[in-house]
């Protein structure tokens, strides 16, 4: 038994429909976009929130600077070996990313805000947060959302892919 299943897992791994890869590998491109936009514009990544005026960018700008590296990473992983677990990775990196962003509301104080959910406000708020410089509101809120959405299709594709598996 377990036999046919390692080789009907082998076969589940290797036939992923190319559009699968494509449209998670778009996801993942979108997602970069998004980052290289909050990147390139949100000021307050870039001084700490006023606070630092040293090389011009903090820590989390950095963070950020990662986390589209690796996303870029994805897109080249599905679209040169679209594979069952190329996907799993890319539902774990999102798992992560989802605990990464909204992991981050924990470090309010660590920027100059007085609760968490003053940070919450402005991370995830679509309007502009009071006395913080420039940045287009919104981005992160949707930032989160597409990571939330590659971690539904990641995960009902593996599963489906893996109940077929089973039942050959």
């Amino acid at each position: 038994m377990d036999k046919i299943i390692m080789i009907s897992d082998k076969s589940a791994n290797s036939n992923w429909k190319p559009s699968y890869s494509r449209m998670l590998a778009g996801f993942f491109v979108v997602q970069f976009l998004i980052t290289l936009v909050i990147l390139l514009t949100d000021m307050n990544l870039r001084n700490d929130f006023g606070f630092y005026t040293g090389s011009g960018y903090f820590i989390h700008w950095w963070g950020l600077l990662v986390t589209a590296v690796v996303d870029v990473l994805g897109v080249g992983l599905l679209i040169f070996k679209p594979s069952r677990t190329v996907f799993k990775i890319g539902a774990g990196w999102s798992i992560f990313m989802v605990a990464f962003l909204f992991g981050d509301i924990l470090l309010y104080e660590e920027v100059g805000f007085s609760t968490p959910t003053q940070f919450a406000d402005y991370l995830f708020g679509f309007s502009k947060y009071p006395s913080t410089e420039s940045y287009y509101p919104g981005l992160y809120a949707v930032l989160a959302a597409i990571y939330i959405i590659i971690v539904i299709f990641c995960l009902v594709l593996i599963l489906s892919k893996r109940e077929k598996s089973l039942k050959q």
